[in-house]
């Protein structure tokens, strides 16, 4: 299965996404490789951390690739490893359309308050063009950083506006603002390893989890 990340903004949790769906899928005993197509190289840091401080936890590897030679990376790399999360970097960028050309599946995290929504018109028109070569690409846009506060209105108001794209679902997820999640990355853990455990965001990664391999056990 290959698994992409991606947005047009930076800044919404793209490698957050990719390093706990890498974490968990390989706790299932698969062997997961995440490339990180990202030039600020935030999932590197992840796997650095994890492989020099935490030698208990499942392994994940990682590679580096940008450019034109992603998608030839990513189709070969597909030979040798049971799943692919590919971490794209932000924007209009070569990294993105080349993955969105190979990826099984892609999941956009967006945060309802801000102007992440309004940017997944350009992923729309992108996407369309990659089902013209890839029409079993499925994509979804995930909520996330949201408010634990249900009266918050934010996602109902982002729901609206994503609701106007052609090509893209709205996951029935929703990644609550925590801070288990935003500590276990920099920590080179998932949210279901760093401690103090948090049985409400692992619980939500859980999910996140859930639909980027559904049907693929």
């Amino acid at each position: 299965m290959i698994i992409a990340i991606l947005g047009e903004k930076g800044g919404t949790g793209k490698t957050t996404f990719a390093t706990n769906l890498a974490g968990l899928r390989a706790a299932t005993g698969c062997d997961v490789l995440i490339i990180d197509a990202d030039r600020q190289g935030s999932a590197s840091y992840w796997f650095d951390k994890r492989d020099d401080t935490h030698p208990a936890v499942p392994t994940v590897h990682c590679v580096q690739k940008f450019g034109s030679g992603l998608m030839r990376t990513v189709r070969d790399m597909a030979r040798r490893y049971d799943d692919i999360i590919i971490d794209a970097g932000a924007g209009d960028s070569r990294e993105v359309e080349s993955t969105l050309r190979v990826a099984d599946r892609a999941i956009i995290p967006v945060q309802p308050a801000g102007l992440d929504v309004w940017t997944l018109g350009l992923i729309d028109d992108r996407v369309d063009e990659a089902k013209g070569v890839n029409e079993a690409l499925a994509v979804w846009v995930v909520m996330n950083r949201a408010s634990a506060n249900p009266r918050d209105n934010d996602v109902n108001e982002a729901a609206n506006a994503i609701a106007a794209c052609e090509n893209l679902q709205l996951a029935d997820i929703i990644i609550c603002d925590r801070v288990a999640v935003k500590r276990a990355a920099p920590a080179g853990l998932t949210v279901s390893e760093y401690k103090p455990f948090d049985p409400k965001a692992a619980h939500e990664m859980a999910q996140l989890y859930n639909l980027a391999f559904a049907e693929s056990e």
